[in-house]
């Protein structure tokens, strides 16, 4: 699009002092046109002229709007200030939501929808991206729209102490002086133009070749291409086929001729699957066949999931066939058998200590937590003083008892009950520990007022031992995703460092998620540690940092990558969920959509530990 160099970001509706309207600006304007036209309109890539943004729509617009169209008919004119005027060939909105899109839609519109700003990009953000293109391609009047934006505009500099951050509004010496603070970090790439994790989801609804499962299970898929001139015989088609998230089988696909607009139906001769238990998924990709000046060969360019088997895993505890031993101190209550030793702290029902034969693991103890650190789109809707209640009730579950008895199974069971004042509600927390050492964990918050505001997370934090830093999960990845951005994350099997789990947004928020997790486990170098299995599917994260060093607070901080120092240990999310993270603004109170937040009500979730030892 070429864009003339209009933009004052001040609507105010007294025309007697505002450039668009008065005569005597004219002039600029029309100055401003014709040289943005004159630069552009041998460019074939510029198929869109627009009149500015956020400048008003007095009669200098019009005499533009003429202007262009005098001296182009075969490009449209856009302008966001005529939304409800002529001097526009498209409907160029921005920050419609999703309903009010569908609206205009369906009330017989004569012009093409193009927001020229959406899906605003500030910090940890792009949730629901795939709910606006499943409205966008619904209907024929709906063209797209402009992330905002492409790059966050920081500046490279150093503190006192010689480390590298990006600068931006206030920085610098700038401070007392009027600016956007970190408004100016709005992208979906880093200043060097690395990736932020929302840029995969980008590219994932944005592919030009769509795919569905006709029988999955029988191999047959239907590819549809939604190019404008590309064939798909130019790209190489391949598959794999995964059990629990390990490749098992993998293949190429013939030569595709499908021609723009048109699809094909494709049948893959899978292997047998001979677990009835087991996940089983395919993937297919589409891969450049030759390289270009820009992309190599080799480049996938669009890839789809799908489940062929759903798994039927046996979760649970099985019963004690050792002895338990059971005792306790002024302190503690201990149990213990051949293979564990945990211990309870008696003052606050917290599980402090885990041994399965190499020392405690635990730092500190597996508690109930509600809160997030706060997203740029959270302080836009307030979200610290809106839930502020759910952090209270993090930081202050006032202890009420714990039990210890022994089930019918010879398993252990403890129970603690906490009392969480700021809801006026209750939490149990039930340990289930068997001979064998795994530990049953269930959490259950109940009495909860349905007045209240939606949480922010229903889950635990467990603070462990920082050699146990290396991660597998099989879940959702391998790179950040949140249930509101998580269809480029693909089920499989995933290992990193727990490092290289954190994402590090210019302005420190929440970072590194991981969603629809099946297990996740914790080794150190000698392959020794734990396993966590969910009953269902959990949301986990892993940081060397508390969740509270990537909070600013109730109000949003100058804050930067070199305040988040590295701590000599690994803290734990297991979640029941987490809130999405939104992505239609970051200011005006909209908050992540509905089906993507977590309604005050009775909630409960389980998941076990386990050891995992070094393969001998």
């Amino acid at each position: 699009m070429g864009t003339t160099n209009q933009g004052l970001n001040n609507n105010k509706k007294d025309q007697s002092v505002h450039p668009a309207y008065l005569p005597q600006w004219k002039a600029m304007h029309m100055d401003r046109t014709v040289r943005m036209f004159e630069r552009d309109k041998n460019y074939p890539s510029i198929v869109t002229w627009s009149l500015g943004n956020e400048a008003g729509n007095g009669e200098n617009f019009f005499a533009t709007y003429k202007w262009l169209k005098e001296q182009d008919s075969t490009r449209p004119t856009q302008y966001e200030g005529a939304t409800q005027y002529s001097n526009t060939d498209i409907q160029a909105p921005m920050y419609w939501t999703i309903d009010r899109m569908v609206k205009y839609a369906e009330n017989n519109p004569t012009r093409p929808l193009i927001q020229c700003e959406y899906a605003h990009a500030m910090g940890n953000s792009v949730g629901n991206l795939q709910d606006y293109w499943n409205v966008i391609e619904k209907y024929d009047i709906m063209q797209g729209g402009f992330i905002w934006d492409w790059v966050d505009q920081g500046i490279l500099t150093e503190n006192e102490d010689g480390e590298a951050f990006w600068a931006y509004g206030g920085d610098l010496g700038a401070g007392h002086l009027h600016n956007d603070k970190n408004f100016c970090l709005n992208g979906i790439v880093n200043p060097d133009r690395t990736a932020h994790p929302a840029l995969f989801e980008v590219k994932k609804v944005y592919q030009y070749i769509k795919f569905k499962a006709i029988n999955a299970k029988k191999g047959t898929f239907g590819i549809k291409n939604i190019y404008d001139f590309t064939n798909l015989n130019t790209l190489d088609f391949s598959y794999t086929l995964l059990k629990n998230g390990v490749e098992i089988a993998d293949g190429k696909l013939p030569v595709l001729d499908v021609a723009p607009y048109t699809a094909k139906t494709v049948n893959i001769d899978l292997p047998k699957l001979d677990d009835a238990n087991a996940e089983y998924h395919v993937n297919i990709y589409a891969k450049t066949k030759t390289a270009t000046d820009l992309v190599p060969s080799g480049h996938t360019v669009a890839y789809e999931q799908f489940e062929v088997q759903k798994g039927q895993f046996n979760f649970g505890i099985n019963k004690s066939f050792d002895e338990l031993i059971v005792g306790e101190d002024a302190e503690k209550i201990l149990i213990s058998s051949k293979d564990i030793k945990v211990a309870f702290n008696k003052a606050t029902g917290v599980l402090n200590e885990l041994d399965y034969g190499n020392g405690n693991v635990i730092l500190k103890g597996i508690q109930a937590n509600f809160w997030r650190p706060t997203t740029d789109n959270d302080y836009g809707f307030k979200m610290p003083k809106k839930m502020g209640v759910w952090k209270e009730a993090t930081k202050n579950q006032g202890f009420v008892d714990i039990k210890q008895e022994t089930d019918a199974s010879g398993n252990c069971v403890v129970t603690a009950n906490y009392k969480l004042a700021a809801v006026n509600g209750a939490l149990q927390m039930v340990y289930t520990i068997n001979s064998e050492g795994t530990i049953l964990v269930n959490t259950t918050m109940s009495s909860i007022n349905g007045e209240l505001p939606v949480l922010p997370r229903f889950g635990n934090n467990l603070v462990i031992n920082n050699e146990f830093s290396n991660v597998a999960w099989f879940g959702r990845g391998p790179h950040e995703n949140y249930q509101d951005r998580n269809t480029s994350a693909l089920v499989g099997l995933y290992k990193a460092s727990v490092s290289d789990l954190y994402f590090p947004y210019i302005r420190p928020q929440e970072n590194g998620y991981k969603t629809d997790t099946r297990w996740i486990t914790f080794t150190n170098e000698s392959g020794n540690g734990i396993k966590v299995t969910a009953e269902d599917l959990v949301s986990f994260s892993a940081h060397h940092q508390y969740n509270d060093d990537f909070d600013a607070g109730e109000d949003k901080r100058q804050r930067h990558t070199t305040d988040i120092e590295k701590r000599d240990l690994v803290s734990i999310n297991i979640d029941y969920k987490q809130m999405g993270v939104g992505g239609d603004t970051s200011w005006g109170g909209r908050m992540p959509h509905k089906e993507y937040q977590i309604e005050a009500d009775n909630l409960t979730y389980s998941y076990t530990i386990e050891a995992v030892k070094a393969e001998k």
